[in-house]
């Protein structure tokens, strides 16, 4: 006599096997669900913190914007400012920016110059590494020189007298209260220590002020070895941070590599990072760290308008913003320094936007 599959011994234990695994298989997903379950935990404190990404700034094409000289594929221009000039600067702070990026180049004579790359052909009319040149050569380039948005037919940006490279004490020195996010464009140790020794002769404390510090590793371990405390990261050690943390943030601890670090949170990913928003955040900060959200893996800031529903009403942390000049007067309407006309055109191109 055959005896039925489900009625012989093996078979019934081995129901029974897979019916306990199914079973605790559930338990265990169902308090997974609730360890990270990022609406259960509470608000983070703090609150919402715009960077503004070189000031207000000229945008690229998505062509302009993986290409090597970004300059050679803007979007026509709205505006004249240039980032990382002091009228950049000025105005994105006097348009609610509660952080500016300044990018910080050493130059041949020791002095720090705002630039956004480690050399001059692409944007300015100059050639070579910034580092090869003298602060006063600098600034007789012109930084807007090499932008054209209709493949160099026409440069609109040149000439324009109110955009020049500016050194770090001018920017400082003209709104010494600003926050700051201090980049440092080349792998150079030595441009940390000039920065460090700069800081302190203008008497500014960044942990005070609370200014934060992006590069390589090298020019960053001179800036934590003047200020332990201040807010400071290499990206390489921020994207470490992430990959990790989707790795084994299922497990409610946080991996070695986001302790006292920065984490970045694609906002068009978030869904990879356990507990987002508010288990994420208060995980990172409870641990000494920072949280810097972009608007997707590339590391991209937020370009439009459409990018704000992204954003947690509850997220608590730094946000970076590429284009200020659309998207922060959304988010901070009274501080608009717009004219009507300018404010029309940055919506019709920011609706009219497909990427």
């Amino acid at each position: 006599m055959v005896i039925p599959f489900e009625s012989s011994p093996g078979a019934r234990f081995t129901v029974i096997w897979l019916r306990a695994i199914a079973f605790f298989g559930a338990l265990g997903f169902l308090g997974l669900t609730f360890v990270n379950a990022g609406w259960l935990a509470d608000n983070p404190r703090g609150q919402l913190r715009l960077i503004a990404n070189g000031g207000i700034s000229q945008q690229y094409t998505a062509a302009g914007r993986a290409s090597p000289c970004p300059a050679k594929a803007i979007q026509p221009p709205l505006h004249d400012y240039i980032a990382d000039t002091a009228r950049s600067v000025d105005m994105a702070r006097r348009m609610g920016a509660d952080m500016v990026t300044l990018d910080v180049a050493r130059t041949a004579d020791a002095a720090l110059a705002l630039y956004p790359d480690a050399t001059l052909d692409c944007r300015s009319n100059g050639t070579g590494p910034v580092s090869a040149q003298p602060l006063a050569r600098l600034q007789t380039l012109d930084p807007g020189y090499g932008y054209t948005a209709d493949g160099g037919k026409s440069f609109p940006l040149r000439g324009n007298a109110r955009n020049r490279i500016p050194t770090l004490e001018e920017v400082l020195e003209a709104d010494p209260r600003g926050r700051y996010l201090f980049r440092f464009v080349a792998d150079d140790a030595e441009a940390g220590k000039v920065l460090v020794a700069k800081l302190k002769a203008l008497g500014r404390d960044p942990v005070a002020a609370g200014d934060g510090f992006s590069g390589s590793a090298a020019a960053i371990a001179a800036v934590r070895a003047a200020w332990p405390a201040v807010w400071a990261f290499d990206p390489a050690q921020a994207a470490a941070c992430t990959s990790a943390y989707r790795m084994t943030g299922w497990t409610g601890f946080l991996p070695g590599a986001c302790k006292g670090g920065t984490m970045i949170a694609p906002l068009d990913a978030t869904f990879t990072l356990w507990g987002w928003p508010n288990l994420t955040i208060n995980r990172i900060t409870a641990a000494g760290g920072q949280m810097l959200a972009v608007r997707n893996g590339a590391g991209t800031g937020l370009l439009h308008g459409r990018d704000l529903p992204s954003i947690p009403i509850t997220y608590r942390g730094y946000v970076m913003v590429d284009d200020y000049w659309t998207v922060g007067p959304a988010l901070r309407p009274g501080l608009d320094r717009r004219t009507n006309a300018e404010a029309l055109a940055a919506q019709e191109r920011d609706e009219a936007a497909s990427d």
